[in-house]
């Protein structure tokens, strides 16, 4: 992981509400970013959800993001991030918006 990507990382890090990013590979390997409980697992699923989702609405539009809104009230956002990276943030919120910026920075770099 490139010192740029990781600076990245952390600037979402920083942003008011967020709790965790993971940047994993397209096939579900993890490249860099916080930790979670059976990582392996969470990041395999984080790729697979994404690319169902693309391959679901491939006719109809391209994927933005992913919202899944966890019963503790928290997000957790799924976006592409390039064509071999997918980002995974942990939210108090929806900041997606926020970090629209970064995300496009981390599509030229993957």
């Amino acid at each position: 992981m490139t010192e740029n990507i990781k600076d990245m990382l952390e600037s979402i890090k920083r942003v008011d509400g967020v709790d965790k990013v993971v940047l994993v590979s397209r096939t579900g390997m993890f490249m860099g970013g916080d930790e979670f409980e059976n990582q392996d697992t969470f990041s395999a699923m984080s790729a697979i959800v994404l690319g169902a989702s693309e391959t679901a609405t491939s006719a109809i539009g391209n994927v933005e993001k992913i919202v899944v809104n966890l019963n503790n009230g928290h997000k957790l956002i799924i976006t592409p991030a390039g064509k071999r990276g997918v980002l995974a943030v942990l939210a108090k919120k929806d900041v997606h918006e926020e970090i629209k910026d970064i995300i496009e920075k981390l599509k030229e770099l993957l």
